[in-house]
C-alpha cells in the first residue's frame, strides 16, 4: 500500500488503528449497493449519465470486496462503475476488480522509480507493478484517467513533465483518455495532526496559476496522441 508524502487519509494505512478516531464503521457489500441504490436517482441526472466512484486509501487492498461491489453495481442497478487507485494491487486483485470496472483513475506518484518510491513510501519496484497495470488496462481496454499531483519543487520541475509524457506516449499507455493536474494542497494536513503525525511537507507551498498553464502546455505539446484533453 502507498503511504504518500502528501496522503489526505492517512487513517487507512491502519484502520484498526485509527478507524475509531475518525469515526470509520465497517460496512457490508449489500449495506453498500443499498446506499448507492437510494442514490441512483442522482446518478442517473448527473452529467454523463452518472456512476459510482470508489476511492479509497487505494480499494485494490480490499480487492475481493471491491470486486463483489462492483459486480452488484453493474448487474443490480445498472450504473457504470470508476475506481481510483495507485494500480499497486496484487494480481489477483486485477483479475477480479477490472472485469467490473468501466474507468480508472490511475494517480501517478512519480515519473522514474526514485521518485516514486519517494512520494509513494514503497519500495521503487512498485513503480514496475504500476506500469504492470497500465499494460493490464490496455490488454483489457479499460479506459483510464491519468491524475498527476503537481508538487512544487518534487513533480513540477521540466524533467519530470518530460518523464510523464514519456510514459504516457509509450504503446502501453493507449488506452489513457484524460490527464489531469491536481494542485497540490494541505486540505488533508489536519488529519494528520489528529492522529499525532508529522506531516512530511511542512515547508512545501502551493503551484503558482502560471506554472501549471505552462506544465499544462508542455505536456498537451509532447503528446503523440492530441486527442486527450
Amino acid at each position: 500500500m502507498a503511504r504518500c508524502l502528501y496522503c489526505e487519509n492517512p487513517d487507512t494505512w491502519d484502520v484498526k488503528k485509527y478507524g475509531k478516531l475518525t469515526h470509520m464503521s465497517p460496512q457490508t457489500v449489500r449495506e453498500l449497493v443499498n446506499k448507492a441504490a437510494r442514490m441512483k436517482p442522482y446518478y442517473v441526472r448527473s452529467i454523463g449519465g452518472g456512476g459510482v466512484t470508489v476511492s479509497g486509501g487505494d480499494p485494490l487492498v480490499q480487492h475481493d470486496f471491491l470486486a463483489a461491489f462492483l459486480y452488484a453495481v453493474k448487474r443490480e442497478l445498472g450504473l457504470s462503475t470508476c475506481v481510483e487507485t495507485t494500480g499497486l494491487g496484487t494480481r489477483r486483485a486485477l483479475e477480479t476488480v477490472l472485469p467490473w470496472t468501466d474507468l480508472v483513475l490511475l494517480c501517478i506518484k512519480g515519473t522514474n522509480a526514485k521518485r516514486y518510491s519517494y512520494l509513494s513510501g514503497t519500495p521503487e519496484r512498485s513503480f514496475s507493478r504500476m506500469l504492470y497495470f497500465i499494460r493490464e488496462l490496455r490488454a483489457r481496454g479499460v479506459p483510464w484517467w491519468c491524475r498527476y499531483v503537481v508538487v512544487p519543487g518534487l513533480t513540477d520541475s521540466d524533467r519530470d513533465i518530460d518523464e510523464l509524457v514519456e510514459l504516457l506516449n509509450r504503446d502501453i499507455s493507449s488506452t489513457c483518455t484524460r490527464v489531469e493536474l491536481l494542485p497540490y494542497h494541505t486540505l488533508g494536513v489536519n488529519k494528520w495532526k489528529e492522529l499525532g503525525m508529522a506531516y512530511p511537507l511542512p515547508d512545501v507551498g502551493y503551484p503558482t496559476r502560471d506554472r501549471l498553464h505552462e506544465i499544462r502546455a508542455r505536456i498537451l505539446a509532447g503528446l503523440a496522441d492530441k486527442n486527450i484533453p
